[in-house]
Parts: C-alpha cells; sequence; structure tokens
C-alpha cells in the first residue's frame, strides 16, 4: 500500500496487508495498543475490537479524532478482505482505515449527455454545500454494498429497488489523501443508471438541498478544478467522462 510521507503502516497481528496508517503523534497515543515494528505498528489479533475501541477513546481525549458520527463501518483486512472488527467513522482518518462507498451516476442519453449531480445541504458535517454523484454513501458495518446502494437511493433520490435493478456497475476505483484528521482512504464502486428525460431524482432526507443536470462539457470543464466537487465525486465523474468519450469536454 502506498502511503504519503509522514505516516506508518497499521497492522492487525497476522495480516499481510495493513488495516491503516496512522501518523506520529497517532501513533503516540496508540502506545500500549499497538506493538511498534519495524514496518509500522501492529494491534493484536486476539483482542481487536477492545483495542480498537480503547484507541478511539484516547484519540478523543487527545482531540486526534472528530466527534463520533454514531455510524459503524468495518475495518476491512485489505480490499476484498473480511470485517475485522468496527469502529464508529469518525475514526477512519486518524487510523487510516479503508472506507467502502457505494456512487451511482444518473445520466440523460442525448446530444450531450445530461448527468443528474446531488447538491450536499449546507448543513452536512463533511463538504457542505458541494456537488457529489447522484447518490452516494458509505457501506456501514454488517451491511453490503448493494444493500447499501439500495438505502441510499432511496433516501437521497426516491429511487425506488425496482428501478435499481437497471442499474449497471460501472467501476471500482481508488482515492487516497491526506486529510486535516489523518489519511482518508476510500474504496468507490460505482454504478450507472440510464434514466429518461421525464424522470427527476428527488431526496427524501435532509443530506441532500437538490439536484442539478449537467451537461456533459459543462462537467468536464468544472471538473479540471473541481473546487465544487466532494473530492471523492470528482474522481468518479472524471473517469465517467473517461468512460463515455468526453474528458475533453467533447
Amino acid at each position: 500500500m502506498y502511503l504519503p510521507e509522514g505516516y506508518a503502516p497499521l497492522f492487525v497481528d497476522g495480516t499481510p496487508e495493513p488495516i491503516g496508517a496512522v501518523t506520529g503523534p497517532v501513533a503516540g497515543v496508540l502506545s500500549g495498543l499497538a506493538a511498534a515494528r519495524p514496518d509500522g505498528f501492529a494491534l493484536p489479533a486476539g483482542d481487536l475490537q477492545r483495542a480498537l475501541d480503547a484507541a478511539v477513546e484516547r484519540l478523543l481525549a487527545a482531540g486526534l479524532c472528530p466527534p463520533p458520527r454514531g455510524e459503524a463501518i468495518g475495518v476491512l483486512a485489505g480490499r476484498d478482505g473480511a470485517e475485522l472488527a468496527r469502529v464508529d467513522r469518525a475514526a477512519a482518518e486518524p487510523l487510516g482505515l479503508l472506507v467502502r462507498k457505494v456512487c451511482l451516476v444518473g445520466h440523460v442519453d442525448g446530444t450531450p449527455r445530461r448527468v443528474w449531480l446531488a447538491r450536499r445541504a449546507t448543513g452536512q458535517r463533511t463538504a457542505p454545500g458541494l456537488l457529489d454523484t447522484t447518490v452516494a454513501g458509505g457501506v456501514p458495518a454488517g451491511a453490503t454494498p448493494d444493500e447499501t446502494l439500495r438505502e441510499e437511493a432511496r433516501e437521497e433520490a426516491s429511487l425506488t429497488p425496482e428501478r435499481l435493478r437497471e442499474a449497471r456497475p460501472a467501476a471500482r476505483l481508488d482515492r487516497l489523501s491526506p486529510g486535516p484528521d489523518g489519511l482518508s482512504r476510500e474504496d468507490l464502486l460505482v454504478w450507472d443508471l440510464a434514466m429518461t428525460p421525464d424522470e427527476r431524482p428527488a431526496p427524501r432526507d435532509d443530506e441532500i438541498a437538490g439536484f442539478e443536470p449537467w451537461l456533459l462539457p459543462d462537467l468536464a470543464r468544472a471538473l479540471v478544478v473541481a473546487r465544487d466537487f466532494k473530492p471523492g465525486a470528482a474522481i468518479v465523474l472524471r473517469d465517467a467522462l473517461a468512460r463515455w468519450g468526453a474528458a475533453s469536454g467533447g
């Protein structure tokens, strides 16, 4: 796993692939919970959940973790690995844990093609007011990507499970970036959904302020800098443009 400078791998004893990555200050807080070794740090496999719970408590007390979000994610043994334990999603960046996410790109075919983008509510804790894919959400602990996609599509865009049967897997992308709270690592699972000209997604919760139809040439130009986009969404949408042969705005 590639890591930016200043991060050390975080392992679980007996697993060949790191589960995360930590900075020096975080590693210091984990002293006594994670053992130092030449290639990084390792948490105990036999008591992993207890060690992670204690780690999050210490990080919160030290001001190295944002307030809990009340959403548990699975601690994964690699990109396709099993769930080893669970932590609050707020601890993902401080511990450099991989967060699996689902993304749906709803598009209307035509010349040029249009894409429905979600505008996140300004009161959101992450990426307030920024543009996102038609549907997006993290896979919670114990859930599958398909289950998460159905739930997020219903809540965020009023798309029914029957409608989602027409969605097609389109890509699987990685995002890794240092963030304000640590290392952000995302496993982005992407679906495309062809929508009819008279369809319009509609939010059913307060996470999404509304939806905007974007022509592909306009989207391609906006993604050159992408200040108005959630970082993961920008990666997904650039990939969609490349798949559709519109990466340069054509």
